[in-house]
């Protein structure tokens, strides 16, 4: 079922995204460029994981022939790599392969942008970090690749659990939500109020401690933070790999270490967390939100299993299962 609100921000969105017809498709990316495709697209070269798993739940992982360096769902894995992401493409060869489509993330520099298109390449560029934006990718990709029946399916998938989190937090009083800093990548460096992954801890039901209407990720004093004592913790680590339970342990212990924090509830109430970046970004973002609630109202969402519901996704969409780690400690 669709989001109380929702519905009317969709439909708004895909009449002025995208429109197909018959052997043409028109797309408006994130930069609010119009793209026009000639159909059917035959072969793709992608630069975004996120991407790249969209392509395969919508089962077009066979016209992809680039890709990032991450090899999910594992079946690609024979796709040559043409870079390790948007930011480090290797043109060269990307204009060799001469792909039908090449789609990206934010990171594809504008003059790198220019020159795969003045091959004659048309490109996409689009924002994975974003649930709302992926549901929309996953619609125009669904109409592009001919295939909008597994489309929606994947959209009502996601919605479900959506409409779950709204439901349960909806009664939270705003001035009792749980207040939580979000760590991205490196100690201290904070995604701010303005940034994404704000909209993880909003849809959780939390309050966000950094605010921050200018600077996405800002670089903050460790004396603010003791100040501040959140009550949850959550490091976000990178989405360009993948990663083993020890090595989302290390990254958890460095935290829960670190001498100067070790007066934070956070730390002392055993509510720090780690989280996969490739679980905060794409369909897979519905996952995300799903560790966010529970780790914010644990009772609230206590018969809630995100690892469970992750490997039910991955099975239902992507004939796989789970070979990595993807939070820690893990949801029980």
């Amino acid at each position: 079922m669709m989001r109380k609100g929702l519905l009317p921000f969709l439909i708004c969105s895909f009449l002025l995204v995208s429109q197909c017809s018959g052997d043409t498709c028109s797309v408006v990316d994130y930069t609010g460029k119009q793209v026009n495709l000639s159909l059917p697209i035959r072969s793709i070269v992608s630069l975004s994981n996120m991407a790249t798993e969209i392509i395969c739940a919508l089962d077009g992982g066979e016209r992809l022939i680039g890709r990032p360096n991450s090899a999910f769902p594992s079946y690609i894995e024979q796709v040559e790599i043409v870079g390790e992401n948007s930011r480090s493409p290797d043109l060269e060869r990307i204009v060799e392969l001469d792909p039908d489509l090449l789609i990206a993330d934010g990171m594809l520099s504008d003059e790198n942008r220019k020159e795969i298109e003045d091959a004659g390449i048309p490109v996409i560029i689009d924002k994975f970090t974003d649930p709302s934006r992926a549901i929309i990718v996953t619609e125009y990709l669904g109409k592009m690749l001919e295939n909008e029946t597994k489309a929606q399916e994947i959209v009502e998938y996601v919605e479900k659990y959506e409409k779950l989190i709204d439901e349960r937090t909806a009664a939270i009083n705003p001035n009792e939500r749980t207040r939580v800093f979000v760590e991205w990548n490196s100690p201290y460096r904070a995604a701010s109020t303005s940034s994404g992954y704000n909209n993880y801890i909003k849809k959780a039901g939390g309050s966000n401690i950094v605010s921050n209407g200018s600077v996405q990720y800002s670089t903050i004093d460790p004396e603010w933070l003791i100040e501040q004592d959140p009550d949850v913790i959550i490091k976000l680590a990178s989405s360009t790999k993948e990663y083993t339970e020890d090595d989302l342990q290390k990254e958890y212990n460095e935290i829960v270490g670190r001498s100067e924090l070790n007066s934070l509830n956070a730390i002392k109430d055993g509510r720090t967390y780690v989280i996969s970046g490739i679980i905060v970004g794409g369909i897979r973002s519905v996952i995300g939100e799903l560790y966010f609630a529970k780790w914010l109202y644990p009772e609230e969402f206590r018969d809630i299993n995100p690892e469970e519901i992750h490997k039910e996704m991955l099975k239902e969409f992507f004939a796989q299962d789970t070979m990595d780690s993807y939070a820690y400690p893990s949801s029980s």
